[in-house]
């Protein structure tokens, strides 16, 4: 028997089905920056982590970042990853992976094919109360691995602050993200990129998503005609780029070998931006919010992160432009990485350039305990870099990730060794490019601050020394059961910082304060008093930067019962 509905009961079916197809086809998480930025986020599961995908932009210098889910439930959230290309991967706080049960998430659209005959799609933005903003749009124009340009289909719907991280559906399918808008038209990033970016990250196999040749009007691709060149000399690169149009050239670069990308001024009004991609079609480099034009003359930096074939996409943003680029080698692996780097301490200075993404390494040989002064030399130049130091093992045991250090000023470093051993030294580029100049200098010798020599006496004179960071400088003295003394170190004007400790005969500590920090800018007074009549050691243990100390110790009172 054939089953029949009254029309209002199929009007009813069909907005339920809506009402559901519409929620659950929507960014998962609306997130609020510490740094007034708002966006919107994307679940994605990985193991038994519930994780986040969001433009790097809405949260990347944001000191603390909290999402709200559809059902307006409100969590904080951590920075875990950012790529290149403008892409950022969260972490909810308190890892609850039950949240991910409502994932939109999915790298299964085949954008191919759903490109060349749909030409229209949905936006869809979570607001901060949960609630869902449709925008109808326009797909005005797409490359074939990375952009999708989309602009409201009503143009009084402009798109809105906070929209970064809409989801993009085209005839029901996720299809990408929002990255930003210019001009009222959306940059969408692909979700087979988006997937590719990410692939290693989630644990998965790279999807190449290659897509069939596109329309004409659509997407130009150029290909030079000399297309492999050496990575080692200058290779340039031009063309003609319009509004919506890409051109791609192939180079091959060597891993942790600098180089320099040149944009010249040129004939023509337009705009473009500009991606490297490696030969997995993964984003290694991008400047989201730099569009180039023929009106001046502009550098970007590159450390390629491996030995490959990379493309130059170029993708015209506006009007039409003939483009030059020029690719400039900064530094060779062999140079920053050479076995011929070696520093002395007290020797001569080493020089180089070090660029963002690259590391220049330098071996070392260094005693334990004998804390060396790293100095680097103001050059000039604006690059910034960041110091680490492995031992023999490859064990990192000094590291400031906050630290930037910079040609713009001289800057010291003091470190202290844990045992004798060839240490390698980096010099890790972290923004722009720039030359730097290293020299190391002694501070102390282990035999100097644990000397046999090292005797100190009650109501004796002043014993003075050099401390730094993660040395140890130990005095011998005899003390009286149950007679009170006093330390007293003397302000030297030095900001190096270091605690004291106290250790009788059998190693045992009988006083220690590890809160306490005294420094040279301030003259400061321990009391101590013994239970027994020992001989002591007495320890100063640098705890921050180097400086002078001055000792001296004196009796305070009789002995007592």
């Amino acid at each position: 028997m054939q089953r029949y509905f009254h029309p209002s009961t199929v009007f009813f079916l069909f907005f339920i089905k809506c009402f559901f197809v519409s929620s659950a086809l929507a960014s998962d998480v609306y997130i609020k920056a510490g740094n007034n930025e708002v966006g919107q986020g994307v679940m994605r599961q990985r193991g038994s982590e519930c994780l986040i995908v969001t433009p790097a932009h809405v949260v990347e210098n944001a000191f603390n970042v909290e999402m709200t889910t559809a059902d307006r439930t409100k969590y904080s959230a951590e920075i875990l990853e950012l790529f290149p290309g403008d892409i950022s991967v969260l972490r909810f706080g308190g890892n609850d992976s039950s949240v991910c049960r409502n994932a939109s998430w999915s790298d299964a659209t085949n954008l191919s094919i759903l490109l060349e005959v749909e030409k229209h799609g949905e936006l869809r933005t979570m607001l901060a109360d949960g609630s869902i903003r449709i925008t109808p749009v326009d797909i005005v124009a797409y490359d074939k691995y990375r952009n999708i340009n989309v602009r409201p289909k009503n143009r009084t719907d402009a798109i809105a602050k906070g929209a970064s991280g809409s989801l993009l559906y085209i005839a029901g399918k996720l299809s990408g993200m929002l990255l930003f808008v210019k001009d009222d038209i959306g940059n969408v990033i692909r979700q087979d990129a988006l997937t590719n970016t990410l692939a290693l990250f989630f644990g998965e196999t790279n999807q190449t998503g290659r897509p069939s040749a596109l329309p004409a009007n659509q997407v130009k691709t150029v290909t030079p005609s000399s297309q492999d060149k050496a990575p080692a000399t200058e290779q340039n690169f031009s063309g003609v780029i319009v509004q919506s149009a890409a051109a791609e050239h192939r180079i091959k670069l060597e891993a942790n070998s600098p180089m320099r990308l040149i944009f010249s001024a040129t004939e023509g009004r337009g705009q473009y931006n500009v991606e490297l991609l490696d030969s997995n079609r993964r984003i290694v480099y991008r400047d989201a919010f730099k569009y180039y034009s023929g009106t001046e003359i502009l550098t970007a930096p590159f450390t390629a992160p491996k030995s490959d074939t990379y493309s130059l996409h170029i993708s015209g943003t506006e009007g039409e432009l003939k483009y030059t680029v020029k690719i400039q080698p900064i530094a060779l692996d062999t140079q920053l990485r050479s076995d011929a780097n070696v520093i002395h301490v007290g020797g001569n200075a080493v020089a180089g350039v070090i660029a963002k993404g690259a590391t220049a390494a330098y071996r070392i040989k260094l005693e334990a305990n004998s804390p060396i002064r790293l100095i680097f030399s103001a050059t000039g130049d604006q690059g910034q870099y960041k110091v680490e130091i492995m031992d023999s093992t490859g064990k990192t045991v000094y590291q400031a990730p906050s630290q930037r250090y910079s040609g713009t000023e001289t800057a010291t470093v003091p470190f202290t060794a844990l045992k004798n051993d060839t240490y390698s030294l980096h010099v890790v580029g972290t923004e722009g490019e720039g030359k730097y100049a290293l020299k190391t200098l002694a501070i102390a010798s282990d035999a100097q601050l644990r000397g046999e020599a090292n005797v100190i006496q009650v109501d004796g004179i002043a014993v003075e020394g050099v401390i730094a960071q993660g040395a140890v400088a130990e005095y011998r003295l005899k003390l009286e059961a149950n007679t009170p003394i006093r330390l007293i170190f003397t302000a030297t004007g030095d900001p190096g910082q270091y605690n004291v400790e106290l250790l009788d005969a059998t190693g045992k500590i009988v006083y220690r304060d590890p809160y306490n920090r005294l420094s040279g800018k301030e003259t400061a007074t321990l009391p101590l008093n013994v239970s027994k009549s020992d001989t002591y050691s007495l320890r100063i243990i640098g705890t921050e930067g180097e400086g002078r100390y001055a000792l001296n110790i004196i009796r305070t009172a009789g002995k007592t019962l």
